[in-house]
């Protein structure tokens, strides 16, 4: 089947699928900092782990023993017993959703955290990708933004109307013809408009 990239880019552009909604739904606020004495407090602190749907204890515990210092939770806020800059705050916030968050095929934040015997899997709703959770991860520098004339490997999750399969990576769905769902495959980004992407397999 032949596609017209520029008629399928409009298309998707006009009508975003239900999972784009979920992934702009499922965007992380950025911690709200401020400093009393010596302490750092991140005021919505709840509502990142709520919108990351973690246990706001497991967030603490890592922060506390990266940091090496004590924090504890009072009302909606984290209160860490020291001064803390935020560009490094950010980069262990960054690291634990990294490891503990952002699925490892698709980087997208919907995912739960399941336990199969000993080991814990990161399950991702979006691509149906299902990993052991690594303790660390090597982040990239934009590693959720898509580039025309790049490529990237990508996870089918579904089939559209018109026979094209869907791919979530970061903030993006990516439409691709000629692929089935569940296929694992290297695409070629052709024309990216706002949040949607068309591409091809990579020969």
């Amino acid at each position: 089947m032949e596609f017209d990239y520029n008629k399928l880019l409009n298309e998707a552009s006009d009508v975003l699928s239900q999972k784009n909604k979920t992934e702009e739904r499922l965007k992380v606020p950025d911690p709200e900092i401020i400093y009393e004495g010596k302490s750092t407090i991140i005021r919505n602190f709840l509502d990142i782990a709520d919108m990351l749907n973690r246990n706001p204890e497991d967030i603490m515990k890592y922060l506390t023993k990266k940091f090496g210092i004590g924090a504890n939770i009072v009302s909606r806020r984290l209160i860490i017993n020291r001064k803390i800059k935020e560009d490094d705050l950010g980069e262990k916030m960054n690291e634990y959703m990294a490891a503990y968050v952002l699925c490892y095929e698709c980087n997208s934040p919907d995912t739960t955290i399941e336990k199969v015997g000993r080991t814990y899997l990161l399950v991702c709703k979006a691509c149906g990708a299902q990993h052991p959770i690594k303790i660390t991860r090597e982040i990239k520098e934009n590693e959720d933004e898509l580039l025309e004339g790049k490529t990237y490997s990508v996870a089918v999750s579904e089939i559209g109307r018109s026979g094209e399969g869907h791919a979530f990576y970061g903030e993006y769905t990516i439409y691709i013809p000629n692929v089935k769902k569940g296929e694992h495959v290297r695409v070629l980004i052709k024309k990216i408009k706002k949040n949607i992407a068309i591409a091809e397999v990579s020969k």
